[in-house]
């Protein structure tokens, strides 16, 4: 599949975190459109931009990201598709993360609290409920706007060290910044994170969650590998950024979001001590380093992809009708990487009204609201977000008037019965 050559793509030689050359190609998923990109047409989705999706490793700090760089306007603005409050798992996460920011790490009430990427502000609000002074940074215009007018403060910006400025003289120094799944979206780690740290006050902390690139190897999370992800964070390159700049990982905390993340808690190092759990998970990531790791992992995702081709194939040579759910980044790399059509799956749902009525890029499958469902029901759905499957699951139960098939794709091919709700 041919590569489209731009100026905007760029092969990357050097880390983005500590600078060292970057070491060889570990993984590719080929060449794939921009993930968040939603074509209007069908015409138009056939014809998507594809660039490398490669993955390479810093030999140094041993952070995990991408070879090529691309943009991140093109990424970022007034027509993103994604919305965070979208989820009702990812909203219940939100209201536990906004009481652990005062009551586990310690943020006082009525401090300041910055996020960088608050999206439409669901965890802003979440913050706010619990007595925090909120601000966002948000990138994207249009979700920027429905945060502001939600009442919830969002500079629409790029943060970095120009941005932190701004929000220093409007705001004075935050008690706590938070990047929430923010850190991948960063081409500029190393600018993004001292931008940051400036920002805080002097014992105040800085806030990452992200999904642990760990998980990628142990259950093939390989669809969280797309362009609008840079890289793919472990506690290894984020530690020796600390000590090459005077801050120390005080806490670590695993989550189960996202199939398995961290969050991790950086501060001054005169204000804190090396989290207790901070050498055993930096054993757990060496093994994940090394280069065989990667070679196993692409021999496994070549076998689960002539699996996962052969259960589609079987079910559409039985005459079934095949639909998706959820039109997330996810969905695009799968449906490329595996090479699915409108011919394999007829149409995709997703609750999110910025993306029904367009199309998965490089796939023609369009994307329609959820009650779809319900006015075409098909006989197998694939729930592209696994993360949130058991939700999607429930949604997908209360729309069916008969029993449907349910595939979970990742991290092994995962078939259930679902049988519609009892109407009340």
């Amino acid at each position: 599949m041919a590569v489209t050559k731009t100026a905007r793509v760029n092969a990357v030689t050097s880390c983005r975190l500590c600078g060292a050359g970057l070491g060889p190609v570990r993984l590719s998923l080929g060449a794939q459109p921009i993930s968040n990109r939603l074509p209007r047409s069908r015409d138009q989705a056939l014809a998507s931009e594809r660039y490398p999706l490669d993955v390479a490793l810093c030999p140094e700090c041993g952070y995990v990201q991408l070879a090529h760089h691309i943009e991140a306007s093109e990424h970022f603005h007034d027509d993103y598709t994604y919305i965070s409050s979208a989820s009702s798992t990812w909203l219940a996460h939100c209201r536990d993360y906004a009481r652990d920011i005062g009551d586990r790490y310690g943020a006082p009430k009525g401090g300041l609290v910055v996020e960088v990427g608050s999206n439409d502000g669901a965890l802003l609000k979440a913050l706010k409920a619990q007595g925090h002074q909120v601000l966002g940074i948000e990138p994207s215009g249009n979700v920027a706007r429905m945060a502001n007018e939600a009442g919830l403060p969002t500079l629409n910006a790029f943060f970095d060290a120009a941005s932190a400025d701004e929000v220093r003289r409007s705001h004075g120094k935050a008690a706590c910044v938070i990047g929430n799944n923010v850190l991948a979206h960063v081409p500029d780690t190393d600018g993004f994170l001292k931008a940051a740290a400036g920002l805080i006050r002097e014992d105040g902390f800085l806030c990452f969650e992200f999904p642990h690139f760990v998980k990628i190897l142990e259950n093939m999370y390989v669809d969280t590998i797309y362009h609008e992800h840079y890289g793919y964070l472990g506690v290894r390159p984020l530690h020796e950024w600390a000590r090459r700049n005077g801050m120390v990982i005080s806490a670590i905390d695993r989550q189960t979001t996202h199939g398995g993340s961290l969050r991790v808690i950086l501060r001054h190092a005169a204000h804190g001590a090396p989290a207790k759990d901070l050498e055993a998970i930096l054993t757990e990531e060496a093994a994940c380093l090394r280069p065989e790791a990667w070679d196993e992992l692409g021999r496994k995702l070549e076998s689960w992809r002539a699996a996962f081709l052969a259960c589609l194939a079987e079910r559409k040579a039985a005459g079934l009708r095949i639909a998706g759910y959820a039109a997330a980044s996810k969905t695009t790399v799968l449906t490329n990487y595996l090479g699915l059509t409108g011919e394999m799956i007829e149409f995709c749902c997703d609750a999110s009204p910025f993306k029904q009525g367009r199309f998965v890029p490089g796939t023609a499958i369009p994307i329609r609201e959820p009650a779809a469902l319900r006015e075409n029901v098909p006989d197998v759905v694939i729930v592209f977000a696994w993360n949130i499957f058991e939700e999607i699951s429930g949604v997908i139960r209360q729309l069916i008037d008969r029993p449907v098939e349910v595939i979970r794709p990742l991290p092994s091919i995962h078939s259930v019965m679902a049988e519609p709700a009892e109407r009340v």
